[in-house]
C-alpha cells in the first residue's frame, strides 16, 4: 500500500501542471489614459501647455514672428513687477531725491504680450529743477538710478563748466517704447529694455546760462564740455548696467543710452 502512495503522487502533479497550461494568459491591467481618450505623453516638466490651445495633436498657430519666439510663461514685464517692499523703498528713495512724478495705471501693448509696464511712473522732474523735457515712463528702478546719476555728478559737474552753468534740462531720446532691441535680427528679434521701461536716452544737457550739449561724436578738442560728455558717460555705468553712445554703433551715435537691465554677477556694458 505505502508503495503506491509515490505513484499516485507523480499521477496528480502531472494533471495540474497540464492544466495550469492550459489556462488563458491574464489580461493587461486597464490604461487609463487610452480609456480616457488622450494618447498624448505627460508633459515635460516646466513646460507650458496652455501655449497650445488646438486640439490634441495640431500644431499651434502663432499670429505673428513676434509673438512666436516669445519662450513659455509670463510676460517679460510681469517677471520685473516690484515687491510692495521693492517698490516702496524705491518710491523713498525718489522723494529723498525730490523726484516730481506720479503713478500711472499699469501699461501693456496688445500687440507683443512681453512689452509692458507693471507699476509705472511718469517722471517730469528727477531733481528739483531739473526738468526731463517732455517727461517721460520708466520703472522706479530707472528713475532712480537716473535722479542719483544727476545729483551725484552731472549737477557738481556742470558747475565745473566755464561760467558755472546750472543743469537745468535733460532732452530725452526714445523712452518707454514697445519694440526690438536695436541691432537685431527679424527672425529672432530680441525685446529692447525700452519695451519695459528700463531704459532712457539722453539727446542733449540743458544748461541755465549756456548753449544745450548734445550727444555727438567729439574729437579731442580738449575743452571742458567735451570733458563733460565724456565723464558723464563714464559716471553713467556707476549707476546704469548698460551705457551706450558715439561710437558703440551708429545707432547711438546722437545718444546716450542707459538701462538698468540685471545681468549675471552684476555684469555691466559700458561702450
Amino acid at each position: 500500500m505505502n508503495r503506491r502512495w509515490p505513484l499516485l503522487a507523480v499521477l496528480l502533479f502531472g494533471l495540474a501542471s497540464q492544466a495550469h497550461a492550459q489556462e488563458p494568459p491574464p489580461e493587461p491591467a486597464p490604461n487609463n489614459r487610452a480609456m480616457s481618450g488622450n494618447t498624448r505623453p505627460p508633459a515635460r516638466p516646466g513646460t507650458d501647455i496652455s501655449a497650445h490651445s488646438g486640439k490634441a495633436g495640431e500644431n499651434p498657430k502663432p499670429s505673428d514672428s513676434r509673438k512666436s519666439t516669445r519662450k513659455p510663461g509670463p510676460p517679460a514685464w510681469k517677471k520685473l513687477r516690484e515687491s510692495k517692499q521693492e517698490y516702496d523703498a524705491c518710491r523713498l528713495a525718489l522723494s529723498l531725491l525730490g523726484t516730481v512724478y506720479e503713478e500711472i495705471e499699469p501699461v501693456t501693448d496688445p500687440d507683443d504680450p512681453d512689452c509692458g509696464m507693471a507699476k509705472p511712473l511718469r517722471v517730469t522732474e528727477i531733481l528739483p529743477g531739473l526738468e526731463l523735457e517732455g517727461g517721460a515712463e520708466m520703472r522706479c528702478d530707472t528713475a532712480r538710478a537716473l535722479g542719483f546719476w544727476a545729483r551725484d555728478f552731472l549737477r557738481p559737474a556742470a558747475a565745473t563748466l566755464p561760467g558755472a552753468p546750472r543743469l537745468t534740462g535733460l532732452r530725452l531720446g526714445s523712452t518707454y517704447s514697445c519694440r526690438s532691441r536695436a541691432g537685431t535680427g527679424k527672425e529672432q528679434p530680441k525685446l529692447s529694455e525700452h519695451a519695459l521701461g528700463n531704459a532712457i536716452d539722453i539727446a542733449a544737457f540743458l544748461f541755465d546760462e549756456a548753449e544745450p550739449l548734445p550727444v555727438q561724436p567729439r574729437e579731442d578738442s580738449g575743452n571742458r564740455f567735451e570733458a563733460f560728455q565724456h565723464s558723464a558717460r563714464a559716471t553713467a555705468c556707476l549707476y546704469f548696467t548698460t551705457v551706450l553712445g558715439p561710437g558703440s554703433n551708429a545707432a547711438h551715435d546722437d545718444h546716450l543710452h542707459l538701462d538698468v537691465i540685471a545681468r549675471k554677477d552684476g555684469w555691466r556694458l559700458c561702450q
